[in-house]
């Protein structure tokens, strides 16, 4: 008799818990597999935001000025480990590439489609008991030293506003109403009010994997090794300690996935942002809702455990250690921050953010392997885009061919490998011509809600230069 064989989910971060919950409740017998407990890894140690309001991407124009001084400053949002910096090299390539205004705006229409409905998304995909324990809409708030916004923070507000995300003006007395606990030197900020928090991301994603043992799925502790395949389909995903015959496969292992994707023919422009929080666990002061320095680029929400303070990107890869003075940092500047904040008494956490240079993720089945979809690369929202992602999953693997082609995701869809693939092609092509040489070309203003998008722009990034260089 042959083995039965299961739609397997790689990964039991946020991402991949809420894909096999979502594919268990549509008929799939699904068999959700990690090393680690679910929610252990980088899902556990985020900011908690659910951020509908985060159509913005990482890489926005005139952000290249900026790098070399991030750099220099000890108390800076940025660093790169020399060492890993020739590895790198290609990756932020493409990211001072993405960084150009009309693909900054594609980029963000694209984003929007998955975060704009992220607490309502979220709500649904729980139960009641979990969404009144760990679900919260509060809004969010950005906040800021200067009495006037830059270039970059005015475009990443036109960006908000294209997309029909709702924002306030805040100023420095309405700061003190929502959060009296802040520092007197913030002068202005921005409210936006749709987005949520959780107050504990590693029960988050426990509770979709409770939910999808109730369901009837299942969840196996075990080190996957490889996915095995014969004939352009899967057939069986390897683990130390066995075999699981496979029928469909998603691969959802966050900064770790080209481990599995490039056996199978796949290369993606994948690499990680390593971020670090410090949790104060006697704060003796709660945020009502997370609450981002704008200046220095980290977010602080009040938490089950304490008060959390996350951000940094640190260029270094997956197997640097920790450089824990960048979680320090974070403590000090929380202290600046909020000067009431009681810090004697925390701990510092590191995880790897998985990022592609145009911040947007890869949902795609793999191009030479029927029956392997991917459900990676989510950067700084993997917890904002997880049900919206695990809806996706549910509809390519529901779609005749195992691809789904409606406009509503068609920036992140279907396409996704192929167009890198064709531009990767094309740049090699560039590259051999005569003469190229390698060359690698109070609450004030109300915002948005609109549901605008940029006149002309397309959802899909094609005719970026994703240029994929492995090793």
């Amino acid at each position: 008799m042959a083995e039965p064989r299961e739609t397997i989910v790689v990964g039991a971060g946020v991402i991949g818990a809420a894909c096999a919950l979502q594919l268990q409740r549509d008929g799939h017998q699904v068999r959700l597999i990690d090393r680690d407990p679910p929610g252990a890894g980088t899902s556990s140690g985020n900011a908690g935001s659910i951020s509908t309001g985060s159509v913005v991407p990482v890489a926005l124009p005139g952000m290249l000025r900026q790098v070399p001084g991030w750099l220099l400053d000890p108390q800076g949002p940025l660093s790169v480990r020399w060492a890993y910096l020739p590895k790198a090299l290609p990756w932020l390539l493409q990211w001072i590439r993405a960084s150009k205004t009309e693909r900054a705006e594609s980029y963000a229409a694209a984003l929007a489609r998955l975060t704009l409905n992220a607490v309502e998304d979220w709500t649904s995909i729980l139960e009641a008991e979990q969404r009144e324990r760990l679900i919260h809409q509060k809004g969010q708030l950005l906040v800021s030293r200067t009495q006037e916004a830059g270039k970059t923070e005015l475009f990443a507000q036109a960006l908000r506003d294209a997309n029909g995300v709702a924002s306030e003006t805040v100023d420095e007395d309405a700061l003190r109403q929502l959060e009296p606990g802040l520092s007197r030197d913030f002068k202005r900020g921005l409210f936006i009010p749709d987005s949520g928090h959780t107050t504990n991301p590693q029960a988050l994603t426990e509770a979709l994997v409770a939910l999808l043992q109730a369901a009837g799925g299942q969840f196996t502790r075990a080190e996957v090794l490889e996915v095995d395949q014969s004939g352009g389909q899967a057939q069986a995903v390897v683990t130390a300690g066995g075999r699981f015959p496979a029928a469909k496969v998603v691969v959802a292992t966050g900064a770790f996935s080209l481990d599995l994707a490039r056996p199978l023919g796949d290369r993606v422009p994948l690499d990680t942002e390593r971020g670090y929080h410090a949790m104060a666990l006697k704060p003796e002061l709660a945020l009502n809702r997370p609450t981002s320095d704008m200046d220095r680029k980290f977010f602080a929400t009040s938490m089950e455990e304490g008060l959390r303070v996350a951000g940094t990107v640190e260029i270094a890869g997956t197997k640097a250690p920790p450089d824990y003075s960048r979680a320090r940092r974070l403590l000090r500047q929380a202290k600046e921050m909020l000067p009431d904040l009681d810090t004697s008494e925390h701990r510092f956490w590191m995880g790897y953010r998985p990022s592609l240079p145009d911040s947007l993720p890869v949902i795609d089945r793999a191009r030479n392997v029927q029956n392997v979809w991917y459900a990676f690369g989510h950067g700084h929202l993997g917890l904002t885009m997880a049900p919206a992602t695990a809806q996706q999953i549910v509809r390519m693997l529901r779609a005749p061919g195992g691809v789904w082609t409606t406009m509503t995701f068609a920036s992140i869809a279907s396409d996704r490998l192929t167009q890198i693939r064709a531009l990767q092609r094309r740049q090699e092509r560039k590259e051999h011509e005569p003469g190229q040489g390698g060359r690698h070309h109070g609450r004030g203003q109300r915002h948005g809600g609109g549901g605008r998008s940029p006149a002309g722009r397309r959802w899909f990034p094609g005719g970026h230069s994703f240029i994929l260089r492995e090793g």
